[in-house]
């Protein structure tokens, strides 16, 4: 009841808030291994940047977190760019990926993990609902990272 009152009194969320939460239920469900979960934010025509469809991205993303105890996704700098006439979006966004002791001692150690770049475009599936349509990654290295990245890595490290 209190979501709907906010939805009277704000408006329907923007494109772009649909879109934050849809990835950040996404990351969620990967750092639980909610593989199933997952498959919702995928469109039936998804492909990555290397031919894999929804059902191959997360048998790769099963299989590093079957690799790794306690694998935590950190949200960095997300940046979505405005909705095209077609109804498709794009967002660009950085995580750090840590798992186990490493992201036990994070604080201790300054360790921030590997850092991943995303580019996801997106199709409007229907009014308020968004879906991956194709994505590609790759690491980059602190130097590379986009300002806001920076910025939130400094409020997880205080001090550094």
């Amino acid at each position: 009841a209190m979501t709907g009152l906010l939805a009277l009194a704000c408006g329907k969320p923007s494109d772009e808030a649909l879109i934050r939460d849809l990835l950040k239920r996404t990351a969620a469900r990967a750092e639980k291994g909610d593989t199933a979960g997952m498959m919702e934010a995928f469109a039936p025509d998804y492909v990555d940047f290397e031919g894999r469809d929804g059902e191959g991205t997360l048998r790769l993303v099963a299989g590093y977190l079957g690799r790794y105890r306690r694998v935590v996704i950190h949200l960095l700098g997300t940046r979505v760019g405005p909705v095209g006439p077609d109804g498709r979006a794009s967002l660009e966004c950085e995580v750090s990926l840590s798992h186990g002791a490493a992201e036990a001692l994070r604080k201790i150690i300054r360790y921030a993990g590997e850092f991943y770049r995303f580019r996801i475009e997106l199709g409007k599936t229907g009014p308020g609902e968004w879906r991956f349509t194709y994505a590609e990654w790759e690491p980059v290295g602190p130097a590379g990272l986009f300002p806001e990245s920076l910025d939130v890595l400094r409020e997880l490290f205080p001090g550094s």
